[in-house]
């Protein structure tokens, strides 16, 4: 056999250039991972929420000697509760008495009294029947009380040795390969499983561990993220908020734990970005006030916190994270805070988020959402004992809101067979659903239409025996709410539930004919009304266009979050006033309809008599189309369920395929397919003897069906002369330095108004002939200036450089 032969000199150099390496890559951690800086910021961050001294005096008077708690349970398969455990007491006890600024710091009952209790965790064994204690919940506490007592050096020893040691502790973090943090999915779980491997990096100081952690988490952060920017768990499940908060303020926490260091997340790559967009684009915007819309977290909405809002993660982002976009983390933190009121810079804007089945539509006085649920997607779940009566939660339910409270503290009283916006029957009891996001809708035809400002959603029901076409146009002031082919073969009465929320003030009813008010005053009987023109209550007006048989409640209600959550809600009774408010379709309806106008905004009699009902055009509410126009704002919305035409303000639309459209200013046309299976609609525009056909080509990739689409028609086709001179305008100079002047042929009175590329109205007026408007004040970018006459509505780019 050949041996080897190896020059010892050569191998004596190659050696020592190994080993001065490996010494400069310690070195180099060394120098780069000022690992006590890091552990720091934890505790900063952690240290929070803190118990008062004479609660932990009673748990260390009550404490056993081998460190136990004779009221707590240990062992296998206990059931674990978060408000107090054996965890929780000595995470509270070791952040009172390593904080200097606490009276027992250093306190050595204290510090004894953690020492035994992890000892005594060590040999307990103790293990939920669910996995996230095992998994996240015990190893981040667990690390956390291994990172404040830090502050007494070796007092947990940090190596193996007599009693309890760090080590130890370590030793039951589970999982602990790194690939085994995306073992629970790869959104929220995954980010609270990361950032025990975190701590444990940091203790340990292993630097390899906190970079391949980093790493493996880089590559799933925008996994749950859809392309419509909703986030997605436990399926094709709505989770803006609950799993949502959960995985943006853990990453955000992650984020500025590693900040400087070679752990340190990339903020600029595109997974992360992602995750800021969501934050930015639609996790804020689905709050108002400090509220949460109830619809976006799950089965959350049965804690008793769980639609009030906060985001202090916000906080981090503004100033060391994303600081390009400070403002709207700081704008969105006044308001959730209740420094700022509701509507202080908030975001105007509508959008169909085509993959979720969701609609936001958004004011500076209002937020509208429906929230809907297809084949392609799931209903609010149900799990762990919670949320337990949400099987009507998910199809056509809007959230309306102005202050932002209006459904705070609802859920234990609220009747959930009546569920704002939905179309059920009243049953008083519930069937058992299937848990863990499992439970998807059986139609197609569900989606929206949106151009950016407005637009139209519609649900094509079949739900609890249930039929129904059911849509929400959405405009400026209003949201028009039209149901058609409404059948049930039950006995049971089935409502059209306008809205159930807290009852802020007495309601006032005006019917059809009369300029009188009439004050509704609290009651336990129903109030039905068959000539009703509108109803207002708070500063929410409710408008009848076709009357309907109405009926309305203003009663206390009582109920229990247990009768919601069976895992963590209270027995207690909790009562408010409510108000409650439908359409009576009775009992076995067949080919039932509704129509109802929302207006935010009306908290007086002069507000509610001056809205003019006649803006708004209801053309055609049937089962084969339902459709909108608005005369003030030139824009006509419809869902057809057919090819089909339908005829407005002497003009004729024909589609040649099922479809959402929307047409604004008699050229802007928008297109969508709810169903999400059509790749063409032809739509063909009649007006004034001229006819024009676009064939609008819709998005075919599995992330981008349903979503919206813009052609335009010829700008000419059916405009009369008025609208031509409006339409023939000049902006000079365009691009401008923020100083121009709007100049046209039209001698009537036109509004204007200036908005930022995110909807925010900042300028606005009138104007005869010509008009200058200065945007110097404002930061570079596009704008877009709308100007409206009585006839038509026209917009136009701006570019201020």
């Amino acid at each position: 056999m050949r041996k080897l032969k190896i020059d010892l000199s050569n191998f004596k150099i190659i050696a020592a250039i190994c080993l001065t390496l490996v010494v400069a890559r310690i070195e180099m951690h060394a120098q780069v991972y000022d690992f006590n800086v890091l552990r720091e910021r934890v505790v900063d961050d952690q240290r929070v929420g803190v118990v008062g001294a004479a609660t932990i005096d009673t748990w260390i008077s009550s404490q056993a000697a081998n460190g136990s708690w004779s009221s707590l349970q240990y062992g296998a398969n206990t059931n674990f509760s978060t408000s107090d455990n054996h965890l929780y007491r000595l995470w509270n006890i070791a952040a009172a008495c390593s904080n200097i600024n606490d009276a027992n710091y250093n306190n050595t009952n204290y510090k004894d009294a953690v020492k035994k209790g992890l000892e005594y965790w060590y040999t307990a064994n103790t293990v939920d029947s669910n996995w996230w204690y095992n998994k996240i919940y015990f190893p981040q506490y667990l690390g956390e009380i291994l990172i404040f007592m830090r502050e007494f050096d070796d007092f947990i020893p940090k190596t193996s040795s007599a009693g309890i040691d760090e080590p130890e502790i370590l030793s039951l973090f589970e999982p602990s390969a790194v690939n085994d943090i995306t073992s629970h999915g790869t959104g929220a779980n995954a980010i609270d499983i990361g950032l025990h491997y975190v701590y444990r990096g940091l203790l340990t100081e292993n630097a390899t561990l906190l970079e391949a952690s980093r790493d493996k988490l880089e590559t799933i952060l925008s996994d749950n993220i859809q392309e419509d920017m909703v986030y997605h768990d436990h399926g094709p499940q709505i989770m803006i908020s609950s799993y949502g908060w959960v995985f943006c303020d853990g990453l955000v926490r992650l984020a500025s734990y590693m900040a400087d260091s070679p752990a340190a997340f990339d903020v600029n790559s595109g997974n992360f970005n992602k995750v800021l967009r969501f934050i930015r684009e639609t996790q804020i915007s689905s709050t108002r006030g400090s509220t949460w819309d109830f619809g976006v977290g799950g089965r959350s909405v049965s804690r008793s916190s769980g639609i009030g809002a906060s985001m202090n993660y916000l906080e981090k982002l503004a100033q060391f994270i994303d600081p390009d976009n400070a403002s709207i983390y700081n704008d969105a933190l006044g308001r959730l805070k209740g420094g700022e009121s509701a509507d202080y810079n908030v975001r105007e804007f509508n959008k169909h988020y085509w993959v979720s089945d969701y609609t936001q539509h958004a004011r500076s006085g209002y937020l509208f959402t429906v929230r809907n649920t297809s084949n392609r997607t799931v209903e609010a779940e149900t799990g762990n004992g919670e949320n337990l009566k949400a099987n009507y939660f998910s199809y056509g339910a809007t959230n309306i809101l102005v202050d932002g409270d209006e459904y705070r503290d609802i859920m234990p009283y609220w009747d959930w067979a009546m569920i704002p916006g939905t179309t059920y029957p009243h049953f008083t009891s519930f069937p058992i659903r299937s848990t863990w996001g499992t439970n998807y809708g059986v139609t197609s035809f569900v989606g929206g239409v949106s151009n950016g400002e407005y637009g139209a959603s519609t649900l094509d029901m079949n739900e609890e025996g249930v039929k129904a076409k059911k849509a929400w146009f959405f405009f400026e002031d209003e949201m028009v709410c039209l149901g058609s082919n409404i059948s049930y073969a039950g006995s049971t009465n089935v409502r059209t539930t306008i809205n159930q929320s807290n009852l802020s003030v007495a309601s006032y009813i005006n019917e059809l004919g009369s300029t009188n008010e009439v004050t509704q005053s609290l009651s336990g009987s129903t109030y039905v009304n068959t000539n009703l023109n509108y109803l207002r209550n708070g500063k929410i007006g409710y408008f009848f266009p076709n009357q309907g048989n109405i009926k309305y409640t203003m009663t206390s209600q009582s109920g229990t979050w247990a009768s919601i959550n069976s895992a963590s809600g209270s027995t207690a009774t909790q009562s408010g006033y409510v108000l409650s408010l439908w359409v009576d379709h009775g009992s076995a309806p067949s080919n039932a309809n509704y129509s109802y106008i929302v207006v935010p905004g009306i908290d007086s009699k002069s507000k509610a008599q001056s809205y003019n009902m006649d803006a708004v055009e209801i053309i055609e509410n049937s089962g084969e189309i339902q459709a909108v126009y608005h005369n003030t704002l030139n824009i006509f919305e419809a869902i057809f369920y057919e090819a089909g035409s339908v005829d407005f303000n002497g003009k004729t639309i024909t589609v040649d395929k099922p479809c959402a459209i929307m047409l604004t200013n008699n050229i802007e046309l928008t297109v969508s397919s709810p169903s999400q299976d059509q790749s063409t609609v032809s739509v063909k525009l009649n007006a004034n003897g001229s006819e024009e056909t676009l064939v609008v080509n819709l998005p075919t990739s599995s992330n981008f069906k349903g979503m919206s689409v813009t052609e335009n028609f010829p700008q000419t086709l059916g405009v009369n002369d008025l609208e031509k001179d409006l339409m023939d305008f000049k902006i000079y100079p365009n691009p401008t330095q923020g100083i121009f002047e709007i100049k046209g042929n039209n001698n009537q009175q036109v509004f204007y108004s200036v908005l930022s590329v995110d909807g925010k109205k900042i300028e606005q007026g009138h104007y005869n002939g010509s008009t200058i408007i200065n945007l110097s004040g404002y930061k570079s970018g596009m704008y877009f200036l709308s100007l409206r006459s009585l006839e038509t509505t026209v917009t136009r780019k701006i570019i201020k450089y």
